[in-house]
């Protein structure tokens, strides 16, 4: 009996009811909300008034309009105006600074007052604006002059927005990265003047285009690192000259232009034309070297690798590394890991930067690149190919794992007639490894 009375009261006991969540640290929850939509966010500061204020501390927020309206599309005008004065509440009611503020939007009518307060008061270090419009309702919009100009703004990103002039983007002395999606302007001046109010861009992805047909883009930035460029027929040409360009990607390319791309960078170097015809993919160059003062770490080479494809497969790339040197080819290894798709052209430039390596590494003897089953390339074009343990076993993977299809090209005029003897020792043995199954495939010096 004593034993039953015991059970009936333990399992009377109340349950513990203690809110152990809201007992977290700030920074704790704040990790949490994190996770959460900036909307679901926000609807947190219903639970209690612990939660009331936490959301206004997020140090990111993404206002999607398109959400609302998809919802409520009975009347998308009067619900976009609707939304857009809640994500401007949502805006002010936030309190301190913003390290990233995303906003998708329809109307322009409060995009003035987002811009102001997301960089006069929160102090926004990245900003991206993307304007949802139907391109036949694409009309000029007029920003505030200096909109950009806040110092601490270092990467704006702007979609879908036709620009009178460039006021807006005055004095943008800090702004490290640059990226302009389906732009429009009144003529190629405007474009002009906004890359030359941003003197420190080190990362600048254009896809623009102008009304009028009345001159050259100038591309004349000494920092800048990595340049995607897209333009339209109504451009004149592309002039290029940044002393340290690393990365350089070619989209939309008109043959007509092939003596109107002028491009000026000593660290960037190619041999094979990166403009010829090609369908119109896109063409990248990198240079694979590393020095302090470049951004071109893995990382952040792969991710901008990621973004630049945007689902387009690759027509040429041109590379130049040190095969002695572990830490180019580790970054060309990653580079490569990004295609998974068929490409053109792959131009390697082979160099001896006799790069100064740490106490007991050496130079890597198994040159393991292409170990990404889904990557083909239809020629590969290797120059200065001395014939070299490490330059011979990159060759020999290329042709055992059927990663060239269709041609390799050897370029040995650059040597001397003895040199060229061994080299053609080397290509015979390249050939001998050539299956039946690679009927397609020639190896050939030129």
């Amino acid at each position: 009996m004593e034993r039953s009375s015991s059970a009936s009261s333990a399992s009377c006991d109340p349950v513990e009811s203690d809110d152990w969540i809201s007992k977290l640290p700030d920074n704790v929850l704040l990790v949490i909300l994190s996770r959460l939509s900036t909307e679901e966010a926000v609807r947190t500061g219903l639970v209690s008034k612990r939660w009331e204020h936490l959301w206004k501390h997020m140090s990111h927020l993404a206002l999607d309009i398109r959400k609302k309206v998809i919802i409520n599309s009975k009347d998308t005008r009067d619900v976009s105006n609707q939304v857009a004065t809640l994500m401007t509440k949502i805006i002010n009611n936030h309190r301190g600074h913003l390290e990233s503020c995303v906003i998708d939007h329809y109307s322009n009518w409060m995009l003035n007052t987002w811009i102001q307060s997301l960089t006069g008061l929160k102090q926004t270090k990245h900003l991206t604006l993307r304007h949802r419009i139907d391109m036949s309702n694409y009309e000029p919009i007029d920003l505030p002059p200096n909109s950009f100009s806040y110092p601490g703004l270092t990467s704006l990103s702007l979609l879908s927005y036709y620009l009178r002039s460039s006021d807006s983007f005055s004095n943008c002395q800090n702004l490290k990265t640059l990226k302009l999606s389906c732009m429009n302007a009144i003529d190629v001046g405007v474009f002009n003047r906004i890359l030359a109010s941003c003197p420190a861009l080190e990362v600048l992805a254009i896809n623009i285009c102008c009304s009028q047909k009345n001159g050259r883009l100038k591309i004349e930035n000494k920092r800048l690192n990595l340049l995607k460029v897209s333009v339209g027929r109504e451009f004149g040409g592309i002039q290029v000259s940044s002393p340290i360009l690393h990365f350089l990607a070619i989209e939309d390319f008109f043959p007509c232009w092939r003596d109107e791309f002028v491009l000026a960078s000593t660290r960037l170097q190619f041999n094979r034309n990166p403009w010829l015809p090609r369908k119109f993919y896109p063409h990248i160059s990198y240079n694979i070297s590393q020095e302090e003062n470049c951004i071109g770490h893995e990382e952040f080479v792969v991710n901008s690798c990621v973004e630049l494809l945007g689902g387009w497969p690759i027509a040429s790339l041109s590379v130049s590394v040190d095969l002695k040197n572990p830490t180019e080819v580790e970054r060309l290894r990653q580079v490569l890991l990004v295609w998974t798709r068929h490409m053109v052209e792959l131009e390697i430039l082979f160099k001896n930067n006799d790069a100064p390596r740490e106490e007991g590494e050496s130079s890597p003897k198994r040159i393991d690149l292409f170990s990404n089953a889904g990557f083909r390339v239809d020629k590969v074009w290797m120059h200065n190919f001395s014939g070299s343990e490490e330059e011979f076993a990159l060759a020999s993977r290329l042709i055992k794992e059927g990663t060239v299809v269709k041609k390799m090209m050897i370029k040995t005029t650059s040597f001397s007639a003895r040199k060229k003897l061994e080299i053609e020792a080397a290509v015979a043995k390249l050939r001998a490894l050539v299956t039946k199954r690679q009927w397609q495939l020639t190896i050939e010096c030129f």
